[in-house]
């Protein structure tokens, strides 16, 4: 079920950090997109998500940057890298 491991980078000028375990858990978790496919995901450690071939991490970009972007927990100087 879980065949990738993505990797969630948060980058800014002040350099690369990974994504806070907590961060994830509360979105994909919770899946406050709709995306149906984000069921196949599960937050294992700060940065990484491991994810079923259907989840597509172009959209896991888009919705988690939307996301935390919403919630003021990034700047707008802040990308969010998803390998």
């Amino acid at each position: 079920m879980f065949a990738r491991k993505l990797k969630l980078t948060l980058r800014s000028q002040d350099g690369e950090k990974p994504a806070p375990k907590a961060w994830l858990d509360q979105f994909f978790m919770r899946n406050f997109t709709g995306y149906s496919a984000f069921d196949d995901t599960l937050p294992v450690a700060d940065g990484i998500l491991e994810a079923g071939t259907a989840v597509d991490p172009g959209e896991v970009k888009a919705q988690f940057e939307k996301w935390l972007r919403g919630r003021k927990a990034i700047g707008p100087e802040t990308e969010l890298v998803v390998e």
